[in-house]
This record gives C-alpha cells, sequence and structure tokens, in this order.
C-alpha cells in the first residue's frame, strides 16, 4: 500500500482581537473548555490537458481535532491536544513534456494511496504576575513518518502591562520510511530534524488596537527530498526566516474589528514569499459573529526547481519538479459563522483556495503544471465548563 505524508489544517482565530502566539493578559484560565472540530480538505481533480494518462483525482483529507484545557491550581493550566487525519488521492510522481516541450504531470494513482495519522501532544502553563511561562511536548505517526517534538515558551509584560515580549523555541526529530521502498528504489529509512525560534513583540495602541511584530527562524537538516518522487534531490540543509505583522482595530459604532497581517518569508533554498491576508470580524448581537476573510500569497521559485525531470542528471546536481517550490501566486478567500450561547459556541469555516502562475508577483521563467485548487470546510464545537 503506498502512503503520502499529509498536512495539518490551521485553526482560526476564536477572539476578535486575539493576536496569535502573544498573552496579552496573564490570568489563568478558571474553568475547563473541551472543543471539538472536524474538517474536510478536497482538492480539484487534474484537468486531462495537464495529465494525459492515469488518474486525475488528488488529495482529499478528512481531519478531526480534539483539545481540553483546564486549570491547575491558581496558577497553572495544562491543555490536551488529539487529532487524527485520514488522506487519500495522488500526487505528483513525474513530469515530462509533451511534443511541444510544455510540462505534463503523472499522477502516483489515486486507487493504492490512504495513509491515516495521528498526534498527541501535551502542554502546560505557569502564569507569573506580569508573564507566563509554558512548555509542551508530542508525538506523531503514520504509515511511513514518525515525529516527537517539544516546545517552550514565555511572555512577560512591560509598560503598565501595554506591551508585551514572547519567545518561543521548538525542536522536532522526524524519521522517515517510504512504502514501496525496494520496489521502486527508494530510500528505506531517513531522518531530519527542525529547530525554531520565534521572538515577538505586541503593543496595545490604544483601548481598540494592537500590534504585533515577530521574527521567526528556522533550521532543517537531514533527508528534505520528497522520497515519493522519482526524480528530487535537494539540499540536505535549509535556512528559513520569517517577518510577521499584525494589526488589530476594533471599531466601537459597528460593533466589529478589523484584522490585517503581513509576511515575509526568504529561505536559502532561494524562495522569497509575501502573504497578506485581512478579515472583518462583525459581532451580530451578543450570540452571533460573522468572518469574511481574503488572503493573497505569491512567490518566487527555488534555485533547483524545473517543470520537466531531467533523469540525464547526475544523482549529486540538485533537482525538484514539486510544484511548491515554483514560482506562483494564491487567493483564497472564505467566510466562518460563530454561534455562542451560554457555555456552548460552535464555528462554521468554509474556504476556497486557487494556485496559479498567472497570480505570481514574481517572473515565470517555468511554470508549473498540477498547481493546487481546493476546498475546505470545518465545523467546531466548543464546552466550557
Amino acid at each position: 500500500m503506498k502512503s503520502r505524508r499529509s498536512a495539518s489544517l490551521i485553526a482560526l482565530s476564536t477572539t476578535a482581537l486575539a493576536l496569535p502566539g502573544i498573552t496579552l493578559a496573564d490570568a489563568p484560565p478558571t474553568q475547563s473548555t473541551a472543543s471539538y472540530k472536524v474538517s474536510n480538505y478536497s482538492e480539484d481533480d487534474l484537468d486531462r490537458s495537464e495529465s494525459p494518462l492515469g488518474d486525475l483525482e488528488r488529495y482529499d483529507i478528512d481531519v478531526h481535532q480534539f483539545k481540553l484545557t483546564s486549570p491547575v491550581g491558581r496558577n497553572f493550566s495544562i491543555t490536551l491536544d488529539a487529532n487524527h487525519e485520514t488522506m487519500s488521492g495522488a500526487s505528483p510522481w513525474y513530469t515530462t513534456s509533451d511534443s511541444n516541450g510544455e510540462p505534463l504531470v503523472a499522477l502516483s494513482g489515486a486507487s493504492g494511496i490512504y495513509d491515516e495519522r495521528s498526534e498527541v501532544s501535551l502542554s502546560t502553563s505557569y502564569y507569573f504576575d506580569k508573564g507566563t511561562l509554558s512548555g509542551s511536548f508530542g508525538y506523531s505517526e503514520e504509515d511511513d513518518y514518525r515525529a516527537s517534538y517539544y516546545a517552550l515558551s514565555g511572555s512577560r509584560n512591560f509598560n503598565g502591562e501595554l506591551t508585551t515580549l514572547s519567545f518561543g523555541y521548538s525542536y522536532s526529530s522526524d524519521d522517515i520510511f517510504p512504502t514501496d521502498a525496494l520496489l521502486f528504489n527508494r530510500v528505506v529509512d531517513e531522518s531530519k530534524s527542525s529547530k525554531s525560534g520565534v521572538i515577538s513583540l505586541s503593543q496595545i495602541i490604544n483601548p481598540t488596537s494592537t500590534f504585533q511584530l515577530s521574527l521567526n527562524i528556522s533550521e532543517q537538516s537531514g533527508f528534505l527530498s520528497d522520497p515519493y518522487k522519482l526524480r528530487d534531490i535537494r539540499p540536505k540543509d535549509k535556512t528559513q526566516i520569517a517577518v510577521t505583522n499584525s494589526y488589530r482595530h476594533f471599531m466601537i459604532n459597528a460593533n466589529a474589528a478589523f484584522h490585517a497581517n503581513y509576511r515575509y518569508y526568504h529561505d536559502d533554498f532561494g524562495i522569497s514569499s509575501h502573504t497578506f491576508d485581512a478579515s472583518w470580524h462583525q459581532n451580530i448581537g451578543r450570540s452571533v459573529r460573522l468572518i469574511p476573510n481574503i488572503r493573497y500569497y505569491t512567490q518566487s521559485a527555488a534555485n533547483f526547481f524545473t517543470n520537466i525531470d531531467d533523469f540525464q542528471k547526475s544523482v549529486n546536481e540538485y533537482q525538484s519538479s514539486d510544484y511548491r517550490l515554483s514560482s506562483f501566486g494564491a487567493i483564497s478567500g472564505g467566510v466562518s459563522l460563530v454561534l455562542s450561547r451560554g457555555q456552548w459556541a460552535a464555528t462554521l469555516n468554509a474556504e476556497r483556495y486557487v494556485a496559479t502562475d498567472h497570480f505570481s508577483a514574481y517572473s515565470v521563467s517555468r511554470p508549473s503544471t498540477a498547481l493546487v485548487r481546493y476546498n475546505r470546510i470545518s465545523l467546531g464545537i466548543e464546552f466550557i465548563f
């Protein structure tokens, strides 16, 4: 049975003025909170003009997420996260060209690919008078991939608690053991590690506005290639740098909040990217919130990206036809509906994502085939007790 590593879904913030990763108040939770979320991620099928032979069906992923947060004494809290994913579909296996030299892609075959991933993590936080200190560890496993990780983070409030300085560090150790390794002459067992550090500064500008600036530096080392592609050889080290700006403003008369974010990213594969996103959090009465959002993303290509695999090159030369390393742009938009009543809250979210080289703000010398278009929908329920 073939399998592929799947991607995790990202949860939306549940508060209108929340700053991700930043603690603006140092009060520990006084009540326990349990939440459950189910999501479906479904990629559009390829067009027959992109892949003249074989299956056209791509990934379909179902995700179940459970989270429990509870206070322990007066200054501690503990959080348990458990996720389970099931995935089927196909992904690009190799690329070739037609009689005109235009790229074509071969998929791995949807009928034989199925995978499951389970993850569990435990974290705890201690609350000081003017700050917090948190730690977590977790474990994830699927048919061909295993990862264990830990993270430490903290925050400190200054300036009459109007300014918050936060930091974080995480480390992950991953093992890769592709299925059908001998049949397709793939690597049998490889490993990689990742470490990441982040520092951020958040400022309450006035009673209705906040701003956050953060810097993240990550380092990956080990086997970074895709073992399921016939010709994919990447460097064994990658450094990533990202700078994020976030602005939140609450409009009293409209009873709504505006969120805006910008992120710049660069790595030594040669990829640079820009991300802009904005959302409007409209409160309707005391129990309903409507949140439309829009996002634009664009990136340059990796130095070794090619849209047509060259099997004549030496195995020591870097090369990848992975569409995620190409130059492209993407626009996504969606809407969330949050309903709350007493101790219960429910969130329904829908999103549409479209990627194409025509949306790229960078020059595209080698257009990639098989860029992703997908729909994502999720339903979450939360209970406070």
